[in-house]
């Protein structure tokens, strides 16, 4: 089995559907297998190191069966 990902900007996954609440956006991808399984926030600090990230990130992922 593998894991696939798909990786949003918080902004962009709010405003993908405008004519959708957040629980239905969630849904939505809930019925194509995705399952979120976190939210990254940009104030998140590395040891005293720049941050990777430039905005607040919503990240999915799948699984994936290989035959």
């Amino acid at each position: 089995m593998e894991w696939k990902y798909k990786v949003f900007t918080v902004d962009h996954f709010l405003s993908s559907e405008e004519n959708l609440s957040i629980e239905e956006l969630l849904n939505k991808y809930g019925k194509d297998r995705w399952e979120l399984v976190g939210i990254l926030q940009n104030s998140y600090k590395t040891l005293g190191k720049i941050s990777k990230l430039e905005s607040d990130l919503i990240v999915f992922k799948k699984s994936e069966y290989k035959s």
